[in-house]
């Protein structure tokens, strides 16, 4: 089984050997903080061609200080972050897609060893990286975070955890993570932290008082109004305290964009509420979107039938990824609309395409799905 050829250019991931020579450039005569500035306004998908020039620009280009001086410009772009499951292949994939004239999926390394990647962990998204929490490695839970720097597209080992979690919730309060359950012992002390970045530390939090083995492997987790939604309980930072949730999330797939909560079945249809206790609402002028989940590859069969794999946020924008017929990945990316004199939110699909195809074997058992999706600004 292998990935369609137009899609892995492994080149464009590593820097090319055949580049020996350093060509001049008029940047290469100035001074770093001028040159910073200069490459700061250049647009990131042009940031691996500008490395390929010199040592100078490969330096600059990779440096914490262009990220810092285009987060103060206010010219950092939405760039969303994808893992892969390609069984019966072990081994998850991860991929960075663009938006460009011809959209597809981009190869980035995964950070530990190919044989004992991680499984059941969890991810969140804080300033330019994304940690992965967790998991199941070895046969037995890790303890282990590792982060990717999306600035670099390098990954390095980030402070473990004082217990070891599979499938723990996740989520960032206040430049805060914090974990909850996923523990082999649902008593244990450390069952809820946090991390701190700049102490670079993670300390112990009193423990969801009447916990019970549904409230330990979660997986994911929703911040609205600065508290942390996960299964049946929320946790608010604020004043250390926890609570139930008024009613459990009966929708799979669920984000958070601009304060606002959207959900999404299997079968495509979007949904919207502004809180946890009022009813959800139809996004509107989505039917296209709804009509290509109804139908059907096969009259016979619904094995083929089309089902949402992931939803996410890219930047302001809604991203809903499913698996084709032919083991390809699809995405369509949404703008959203408020009409608050109407009371209702509009969908428009900005694009709809098949983002990579996973050649394989006829008759070959294969399984896509979409580990997780994250938007990173840089």
């Amino acid at each position: 089984m292998v990935l369609d050829s137009k899609i892995l250019f492994g080149k464009e991931t590593t820097m090319s050997s055949s580049v020996a020579k350093e060509e001049k450039s008029p940047i290469s005569s100035l001074p770093d903080s001028m040159a910073v500035s200069y490459l700061a306004r250049v647009s990131r998908s042009d940031h691996l061609a500008l490395s390929l020039v010199s040592k100078k620009h490969r330096s600059l280009v990779n440096s914490s200080e262009l990220y810092k001086t285009r987060s103060l410009m206010g010219l950092t772009e939405a760039c969303l972050y994808i893992c892969l499951s390609i069984k019966p292949d072990t081994t998850p994939r991860g991929f960075i897609l663009r938006r460009a004239a011809q959209r597809r999926l981009i190869p980035i390394p995964i950070p530990l060893n190919p044989s004992q990647p991680p499984v059941f962990s969890s991810f969140v998204v804080l300033d330019w990286g994304i940690y992965v929490i967790g998991g199941f490695t070895k046969d037995t839970r890790t303890s282990d975070v590792w982060l990717l720097d999306c600035r670099t597209n390098t990954w390095r080992h980030a402070p473990s955890m004082g217990v070891a979690r599979l499938l723990p919730a996740a989520g960032v309060v206040g430049g805060k993570i914090y974990v909850f359950g996923g523990c082999d012992d649902l008593d244990c002390s450390n069952w809820a932290e946090v991390f701190d970045p700049v102490t670079q530390s993670w300390d112990t939090l009193l423990p969801l008082p009447d916990r019970n083995e549904s409230d330990n492997l979660i997986g994911e987790a929703l911040v609205m109004e600065d508290k942390l939604y996960a299964g049946t309980f929320f946790y608010s930072p604020s004043d250390s305290t926890w609570g139930r949730r008024t009613r459990p999330e009966t929708l799979r797939y669920c984000c958070v964009i601009e304060g606002m909560l959207y959900g999404c079945d299997s079968l495509g249809n979007l949904v919207w509420r502004e809180s946890e206790e009022l009813e959800w609402n139809q996004v509107k002028g989505l039917e296209a979107l709804r009509m290509n989940f109804s139908s059907r590859v096969s009259r016979r069969s619904s094995l083929f039938e089309k089902r949402v794999s992931k939803l996410s946020n890219f930047g302001v924008n809604i991203v809903v990824f499913w698996v084709g017929p032919r083991w390809d990945v699809w995405c369509a990316e949404i703008s959203l609309e408020r009409r608050k004199e109407e009371g209702e939110v509009w969908g428009t699909i900005k694009w709809s395409e098949a983002v990579i195809t996973v050649e394989h074997a006829p008759f070959a058992r294969v399984e896509v799905e979409v580990l997780y999706a994250a938007s990173v600004n840089v």
